[in-house]
């Protein structure tokens, strides 16, 4: 009996030390290095890896290279071949050597002369997931126009009464970022928006859009949008349709509003949770694009049936698309894609569809590629900040330099 209570003992001990570090690389992830060394004090000592790991991140965090460097080499003699000991020796040598250098540019280095080592069966840590709830305390502290309906779409379920309110009455706002626009059309237009408030919510984003595309004239993804939105998702373009999309189409930029978005939700989460504010923007982004535009744009042109106004139809897809497909973000260039495909279908071009699926092929090996040194948790706060801002800015370029 009393082998069977020391082995559960044990057993639940280890467990807590898990936790313990995981907790300790979630602090660490959000930039909190002094909470997160109170709780490692008691595990370094006893030769825990996954805590030497995330005390070796926090004295690199914090350019103690010499403390860094004598953490790792403790721990790959703990775990010798260990990826994550192999990855993070190169990381310190990398960033002693360029300590001003941006962060991804110096993962990258380091990940390329690592080998970049394939996962282990068991990794150090576990998930790290840095953000905290938000409670309505905390959205009383963001006080800008516009924050309340960007924090209560990343706390509310889709078609809630609040967040369907707080969109109607930005939509009718004036003077707010993109942004938040972006975000209120999104929510007006939703599928989950209850049926006794979906005509006035279409309506007001209608609005909204017209409004938006008028004061960003510039911007022909958002001009395609009033005449495709207009009509049911399944109606024919009409000539007139075809007529306004060409004209679109030759304007300065046509791409997703990724960055008008991100910068939207930064601003917001920098008021309530600074330390995730980068990841928490990124993630809502994707959440709030207006993919409406395009989905609409490739349904309409496959129900247009007059032999004309369909290849009118497939040339302007081709167009859309080739000029999705020249932006800085994976999610550009795949919808890209998938607009040209629509294109080539319509003309029944075999050859266009296979250079298609070339690309595409292409660029789905460099996500996986791009996205190797992220199988591993580093609990690093300026590395995850950098991560983020890269995906939005320079996606594709970034997923390039951490495969060569």
């Amino acid at each position: 009996m009393i082998a069977v209570v020391l082995a559960v003992t044990l057993l639940v001990s280890g467990a807590n030390k898990i936790g313990l570090v995981d907790r300790a690389a979630t602090l660490a992830a959000r930039g909190e290095t002094a909470e997160a060394r109170q709780l490692l004090e008691h595990l370094v000592p006893s030769s825990n890896p996954a805590a030497l790991f995330v005390l070796a991140c926090i004295e690199l965090e914090e350019h103690r290279f010499e403390s860094a460097t004598r953490l790792a080499q403790r721990l790959a003699s703990l775990k010798p071949g260990a990826p994550e000991a192999v990855v993070l020796a190169k990381l310190i040598e990398e960033r002693k050597r360029a300590p001003d250098d941006r962060w991804t540019d110096v993962a990258a280095r380091a990940w390329s002369a690592s080998g970049r080592p394939t996962p282990a069966a068991k990794p150090l840590l576990g998930t790290i997931d840095s953000h905290r709830p938000i409670d309505r305390a905390a959205l009383a502290r963001a006080q800008r126009p516009g924050d309340r309906l960007l924090l209560e779409f990343g706390r509310d379920q889709e078609g809630s009464s609040d967040l369907i309110e707080a969109a109607l009455a930005e939509a009718n706002a004036a003077e707010r970022p993109l942004g938040v626009h972006l975000v209120a059309m999104h929510v007006l237009l939703d599928e989950a928006v209850p049926q006794e408030k979906r005509l006035l919510a279409r309506g007001a984003a209608l609005d909204l859009l017209a409004r938006v595309a008028r004061s960003h004239p510039e911007d022909c993804y958002l001009s395609s949008g009033v005449v495709l939105l207009r009509s049911d998702a399944q109606a024919p373009l009409t000539g007139p349709d075809l007529a306004s999309l060409e004209e679109a189409l030759r304007r300065k930029t046509f791409a997703l509003p990724i960055r008008p978005l991100y910068d939207a939700f930064e601003a917001a989460y920098e008021q309530v949770d600074s330390a995730s504010a980068q990841s928490r923007a990124f993630f809502e982004t994707t959440r709030a694009l207006p993919l409406e535009i395009h989905l609409a744009l490739s349904r309409r042109a496959a129900a247009t049936a007059d032999p004309a106004l369909r290849d009118r139809a497939a040339a302007v897809l081709t167009v859309a698309g080739t000029r999705l497909e020249a932006g800085a973000t994976f999610l550009d260039r795949m919808i890209g894609l998938s607009l040209q495909t629509k294109g080539a279908e319509l003309r029944g071009d075999a050859s266009a569809m296979a250079a298609v699926r070339m690309k595409r092929a292409y660029l789905s090996d460099l996500m996986s590629k791009g996205r190797a040194f992220w199988q591993y948790q580093w609990p690093i706060a300026s590395l995850w900040r950098d991560h983020f801002l890269r995906n939005i800015t320079d996606e594709v370029g970034y997923h390039e330099i951490m495969s060569r």
